[in-house]
């Protein structure tokens, strides 16, 4: 243990060299945003660990919002400097962002904003500004909006796996990608009226932001991309220059002297006992300063809000990270969280953020049973994120009212199930033949030698038939006065965008998370309550002991996979695959969790893995 506080002494000592004092306040201030990344929307313990050696602070979306509300209502904050240099980030995100800088704006401060280059996200963003700089030579290259689906069929052909594979609804097509090389005749025309939204939502946003209207905005996209100069002509941008010109272009609005402010809110450089004989009055300021710059959520002391994630797929046990970013959320920690809202007096309403394509059909039931449970005794109140298709719509059902955002994707209401049969690559095409003994009449159902026979595909579709029925009724008992037509022309698969699903009551409102917040807040009689999330965020210490290899007995904790992080093919290739094509193994990678969930578990409620740029 000693050497441990050593090492802690010695790791810290070297980061708070590097804190310096905040310089004396400018006559002017303005808050420097740069979007420069993903935009996360639950916090993870993996990012105090990257700023400890020299990473970036995590970034979530609440983040950046709560930073934009903070600095509308600071009467030192002047207006905001935004630099767009090639965010991950979502069309969801992006209205959130939008409706967060048009309070700042609304409270006589104006946004200035820079891009070296813009996609169609950064744009969107970028359209929220008062002002935009776009370097010389560039363009804007918002050519509309490409759904991508990868199909795996020719594969399987070529090394001898056969994919047995069953659905429930029509347009349920998330398994087709395995047997079919390309999308059939329902899951073409989801997609497309799915696009058909997202691209209306997007088109909008960039017509409110420019003062056009959709039609101008779309014949423009057209013609796309639009050079630097073509996009001043058409009133695109508001002006060609360099990031030096665009500095300028700060101080004629603010003065000279102009104080830009890159860390916000600011903190007092804290103070250090370097003492070597107590060492341990320096971790403890140094946890207290990570919780204060970082993230670090308080105990509840005083009536509030709970705020949960439900964050990526969503599988049985832990939450956990993922090797090639993202996360799933685990049913044991999800349902713990809601257990801890719900016993904590001081949580008087619960706000539920669902970002998820689903996963397991049996981890989104338990979610749900703990949602309906918190329920019974406090409001719970869902804001949908990106997305919040299948298992993500099943687990936020229980909310008494939910949000959604215009572009978010939803809906998916159906069942899938299946499995993978190897025989012929191992036997064909790797000389690896395999005999199989068995006892017990269905102890072959989920083998991956041979295909199901006629009784047993009968039985899979009977199970499949019971969990869709569940799915439905549980839909049902939570949303069926405010649907607009029968469950059967809801579901089946279909995938709706949130402007959609208002309209035929899959979900109430349009609007943010910091909407929901809004309503929850008011629901419970509170004004400008604290938000605590659930389960609690690691403090830096329990991090740092993690990274020192000690184990931890938080029954919520959040690791790793082993079986993933620690695969040396996975460690070598993954990283190069992912700098490579990106978009392309993240995709693969989210279709080879949903079979690893039908392995597992026969049937799942996931959405086909649609990529949307």
């Amino acid at each position: 243990m000693k050497n441990n506080a050593n090492l802690a002494v010695w790791l810290l000592a070297g980061f708070a060299a590097a804190v310096s004092v905040v310089p004396a306040i400018a006559e002017q201030q303005v808050l420097r945003l740069k979007f420069d990344g993903p935009v996360a929307e639950a916090p993870s313990d993996d990012g105090d660990l990257a700023i400890l050696f020299g990473g970036s602070p995590p970034k979530t979306l609440r983040q950046w919002v709560n930073k934009i509300h903070k600095a509308a209502a600071d009467e030192e904050i002047n207006g905001i400097a935004m630099i767009i240099d090639g965010p991950a980030i979502g069309m969801a995100q992006v209205q959130e962002l939008r409706q967060a800088l048009a309070r700042f704006r609304e409270a006589g401060k104006k946004v200035y904003c820079y891009m070296d280059y813009a996609g169609n996200g950064g744009y969107a963003l970028a359209t929220a500004a008062d002002h935009i700089t776009l370097a010389e030579h560039s363009e804007l290259s918002i050519m509309g909006l490409r759904a991508e689906l990868s199909y795996y069929k020719g594969l399987f052909d070529k090394i001898g796996v056969q994919a047995d594979m069953l659905h429930c609804g029509a347009y349920k097509s998330a398994l087709e990608p395995y047997t079919r090389t390309e999308p059939s005749k329902p899951a073409a025309e989801n997609i497309n009226w799915l696009l058909d939204g997202l691209y209306d939502g997007w088109v909008d946003m960039l017509a409110d932001g420019r003062g056009k209207t959709a039609s101008q905005i779309k014949a423009i996209v057209d013609t796309a991309p639009v050079a630097s100069d073509d996009a001043l002509a058409q009133g695109l941008i508001d002006a060609i220059g360099s990031f030096d010109d665009f500095r300028g272009t700060i101080r004629k609005e603010f003065g000279q002297d102009v104080d830009i402010v890159k860390k916000y809110p600011r903190k007092d450089g804290p103070e250090f006992d370097l003492d070597p004989g107590n060492p341990f009055a320096l971790f403890t300021e140094m946890n207290r300063m990570m919780e204060e710059l970082f993230g670090g959520e308080d105990e509840p002391d005083e009536p509030g809000l709970g705020l949960i994630y439900i964050e990526g797929a969503i599988v049985m046990g832990k939450s956990q990270s993922s090797p090639f970013g993202g996360a799933t959320a685990g049913s044991t920690t999800v349902r713990a969280a809601f257990e801890a809202a719900l016993e904590d007096d001081n949580v008087k309403a619960v706000v539920v953020r669902v970002n998820s394509p689903g996963g397991s059909a049996l981890a989104s039931d338990i979610m749900w049973k703990a949602a309906m449970k918190c329920g019974q005794k406090k409001p719970v109140i869902v804001s949908m994120g990106g997305v919040a298709g299948s298992g993500g719509y099943y687990v936020a059902i229980p909310g008494d009212v939910i949000y959604a955002d215009e572009t978010t994707i939803t809906g998916s209401i159906g069942v899938v199930g299946g499995k993978l049969v190897v025989r012929d690559l191992f036997e064909d095409k790797l000389g690896i033949t395999t005999t199989e003994f068995q006892r017990g009449g269905n102890a072959g159902l989920m083998s991956l030698n041979r295909p199901w026979t006629d009784e047993e595909r009968e039985r899979m579709q009977s199970y499949m038939n019971d969990v869709y029925d569940q799915f439905k009724g549980r839909v049902l008992h939570n949303r069926g006065d405010k649907l607009t037509k029968d469950i059967e022309d809801l579901a089946g698969g279909r995938v709706y965008t949130g402007k959609q699903a208002l309209a035929i009551g899959l979900v109430d409102k349009l609007g943010t998370l910091d909407d929901a917040i809004a309503y929850a807040e008011e629901r419970v009689k509170l004004d400008d309550a604290p938000v605590y999330v659930f389960p609690k965020k690691k403090d830096f210490a329990e991090v740092l002991a993690q990274l020192l290899g000690e184990e931890t007995k938080d029954g919520w904790e959040i690791r790793m996979p082993r079986q993933l992080a620690g695969d040396p093919l996975l460690g070598t290739v993954g990283p190069l695959l992912q700098g490579l094509a990106p978009e392309h193994v993240s995709r693969i990678m989210a279709d080879l969790h949903n079979l690893a969930i039908l392995n597992q578990e026969r049937v799942g409620c996931f959405m086909p893995t649609i990529r949307v740029k």
